[in-house]
């Protein structure tokens, strides 16, 4: 009888410490297995205009300031939505905003920051290029991160086309 009573006792003392064990070995897999999560590569193109602001009839090319909204194609891992900017083009000339990418299953949200070009025929042609940050997402985007490229061109400084080439952590 008193082996019986040890052996219970040894039993119940060893599984909270193989419960912690495996707890602890669970949590380990899990954050090597996030922090090797590799990017995936990304390519968008998005067709954008600048809104009419409240209380104007139109807008004047080309813009300091103002809101964007348009249509996006993301392949197949994102597929289409809608994007919508606030920019504004402070006196060093670039072109700096904070975007949202709408999906049917989530948002991404981060900022651009584009640097015009000097190929332009005048001042309604231009292209830029430039850096987007993906600061975070909501939905089945909730926790991204990322970094990309944008190559942007307009031929009357209202309507842009841009590609942008996303490197996502999902």
């Amino acid at each position: 009888m008193r082996r019986r009573i040890w052996l219970v006792g040894a039993a119940l003392s060893v599984g909270p410490l193989a419960l912690g064990l495996t707890t602890a070995a669970a949590a380990k897999t899990a954050a090597t297995a996030k922090s090797q999560t590799k990017p995936t590569k990304i390519t968008c193109q998005t067709h954008t205009s600048i809104a009419i602001a409240q209380g104007a009839t139109g807008v004047t090319p080309p813009a300091a300031a103002g809101d964007e909204f348009g249509t996006m194609q993301c392949g197949k891992k994102l597929g289409t939505g809608v994007q919508a900017d606030t920019f504004t083009v402070p006196t060093g000339g670039d072109t700096v905003a904070k975007y949202r990418m709408f999906f049917a299953t989530g948002v991404l949200h981060g900022t651009y920051d584009l640097t015009p070009q000097t190929t332009a025929l005048n001042f309604l042609q231009t292209s830029w290029t430039g850096k987007l940050v993906i600061i975070g997402g909501t939905g089945a985007y909730k926790g991204a991160t990322g970094s990309g490229t944008m190559t942007c061109q307009t031929s009357d400084s209202i309507h842009t086309v841009c590609t942008d080439k996303l490197k996502l952590k999902l």
